[in-house]
């Protein structure tokens, strides 16, 4: 089946978002939200997404804590995750906020969710036990005139969940991973035979990533430099699966050429 995801196909969706806070003189950090996705096995999928709560713990101020609401402010707030594959992001929010420490963001679903698959569309309710606010804790010190990013990755191969076969039908767990724009590394490359819709797979021993490749058989993973093992899974039983190990601890961009999954014997 193909695999979708919100990072990271030819469609690039930028939408610049300012705070709506008054001007004040107090020192400020930008902070830029940026959307990707783990691709999964369907043709495509619309994630509403209202905006995302910052919790900032402010410098000077150890026990007070103020909250900001990036909104997502586009007329239409269903997202078309699955085409954030292959280096595409979508700018889901930017604000101006106080210098100190950035301790949690909150992403506030709506209920308007849904997928297609074969040409069908399938509505996606909330799976019983999820929540339609989704709390990523962290820790982003942030000083005075710097601009951080902050990436959300939507894994659709885990939030996509098969209720039934017969009617078929699907539910929406949402499951998001908050990624510091610092630190982090970019691994990217490009499988064939494209037709397969491949997934791959980055491991260490805290995390787990997957993505998959777009229409051209690019993929692209933002990641933290670490050692990694990599697993490429055709996703058909005529290929055989790749595994190796990639060290990404050097703060350099790595990129893998020409990959080519062969059939088995």
């Amino acid at each position: 089946m193909k695999k979708l995801r919100l990072l990271l196909l030819s469609i690039i969706c930028v939408l610049f978002i300012s705070s709506c806070e008054d001007p004040d003189s107090s020192p400020k950090a930008l902070l830029n939200l940026l959307l990707v996705d783990s691709p999964a096995s369907w043709d495509s999928v619309f994630v509403e997404i209202k905006g995302v709560d910052i919790e900032v713990l402010v410098e000077g101020r150890e026990t007070q804590t103020q909250t900001f609401f990036l909104e997502y402010k586009s007329g239409d707030k269903r997202i078309k995750v699955s085409e954030l594959v292959g280096g595409n992001t979508l700018l889901v929010g930017r604000s101006e906020l106080p210098v100190g420490q950035i301790t949690k963001a909150t992403i506030v679903l709506g209920e308007d969710h849904s997928m297609f698959f074969d040409e069908k569309e399938y509505v996606l309710a909330l799976a019983d036990g999820s929540s339609s606010q989704i709390i990523l804790p962290t820790a982003i010190d942030t000083d005075q005139g710097v601009s951080y990013d902050i990436i959300l990755d939507l894994d659709l191969e885990k939030s996509i969940v098969q209720v039934s076969e017969s009617p078929l039908t699907y539910e929406l767990d949402p499951i998001f991973k908050l990624i510091k724009g610092a630190g982090t590394v970019e691994l990217s490359g490009n499988l064939k035979p494209v037709s397969l819709y491949p997934a791959i797979y980055l491991f260490n021993e805290k995390d787990s990533f997957s993505t998959h490749i777009n229409t051209s058989g690019n993929f692209l993973f933002r990641v933290p430099m670490d050692k990694y093992q990599v697993f490429m899974d055709p996703k058909n039983e005529l290929y055989q699966d790749t595994t190796f190990n990639l060290d990404l601890t050097a703060d350099l961009d790595s990129v893998l050429k020409n990959i080519t999954f062969k059939l088995k014997p």
